[in-house]
């Protein structure tokens, strides 16, 4: 079942699945992301790495955030095909993100029976659940899991201080590109846990500001804004034609600057985009809805579409 925060924690799990694995505690050694061998599975899954350690195995992180019945049975299929496909271990790991009906389900057996009641499968798995674990194992932990402090275990007026925390170690730490993907997925997950309209107040005034994601959307929005108050300016004869060619170019130049952004990150996510893709971008005048739904997608034709669905 596709979840509107799958790109965003598929992302986390591939930047840097090393600080999974210290997260998780499991053996370390050379990483890698499953992909050809396992187009499958790894399309499906969240995180599907594969880990030459000592004894080599892969480890399968899923994410959950609602509820679903069908998850267990999910999640053992995708073992199975890996075990399968790649000749080693397969290390599942339930991810929980928030607290959903059935979650208290979820212990770590999922146990098939046969007609007799006797057990056909007696299936294993880890869980983390996010909102009972302390927000410092996350801010204690690497980059790749630094946007979980935010749906831990952490009350709404703690999260300026994790924020600036959180904007200092990218600012240490990340590069700008690297800086910008994180500060959005925090903004996603965020959402999960915390009404849109405080979310973005919140980052509205504290260091995540400097997010050039952010930035452009605040810019854009503004861009509109004055957009709408030149043409009641207008309608009441009060219209300045200085100030409106000032307006409109700054609004061009903010427009432009949405448009390099989401080129730029698009093509760190999906490979160079086609003419065809430029094209298309190029003629959209609002690309605002276009930015926010970045970390949502899988592909430059996904991100298109959802500008056209959202015209």
């Amino acid at each position: 079942m596709v979840q509107p925060f799958d790109a965003t924690t598929k992302f986390l799990v591939e930047l840097n699945p090393t600080d999974w694995l210290h997260l998780l505690g499991l053996p370390l050694g050379p990483t890698r992301v499953a992909e050809a061998d396992m187009s499958t599975v790894s399309t499906a899954a969240d995180g599907l790495i594969v880990v030459e350690a000592a004894t080599p195995y892969a480890l399968l992180t899923e994410f959950q955030g609602n509820s679903d019945e069908t998850f267990p049975g999910r999640l053992l299929e995708y073992v199975v095909l890996g075990n399968s496909r790649l000749r080693v271990p397969v290390l599942p790991v339930a991810i929980l993100l928030r607290p959903f009906g059935g979650h208290e389900r979820l212990r770590g057996r999922y146990v098939l029976r046969g007609p007799d009641d006797s057990e056909v499968i007696d299936f294993r798995y880890r869980v983390l659940r996010i909102w009972q674990m302390p927000p410092e194992t996350f801010l204690a932990g690497g980059l790749a899991v630094l946007p979980l402090a935010t749906i831990a275990k952490v009350r709404r007026t703690e999260l300026p201080r994790l924020l600036e925390h959180i904007g200092e170690r990218l600012e240490q730490e990340a590069t700008p590109l690297q800086a910008d993907l994180l500060r959005t997925a925090t903004f996603v997950l965020m959402g999960l846990k915390f009404e849109k309209a405080f979310v973005e107040k919140l980052m509205s005034r504290n260091v995540l500001e400097l997010s050039s994601t952010y930035r452009a959307l605040h810019d854009d929005a503004k861009a509109e804004g004055l957009a709408e108050g030149r043409e009641a300016g207008r309608a009441e004869g009060r219209a300045e034609g200085r100030a409106e060619g000032r307006a409109e170019g700054r609004a061009e130049g903010q427009r432009e600057a949405l448009r390099d952004l989401i080129l730029r990150l698009g093509t760190q996510r999906f490979g160079e985009p086609s003419a065809a893709v430029l094209s298309q971008i190029n003629a959209l005048s609002q690309l605002t809805f276009l930015a926010d739904s970045l970390l949502r997608v899988e592909s430059w034709d996904e991100l298109l579409k959802t500008a056209t669905n959202a015209s």
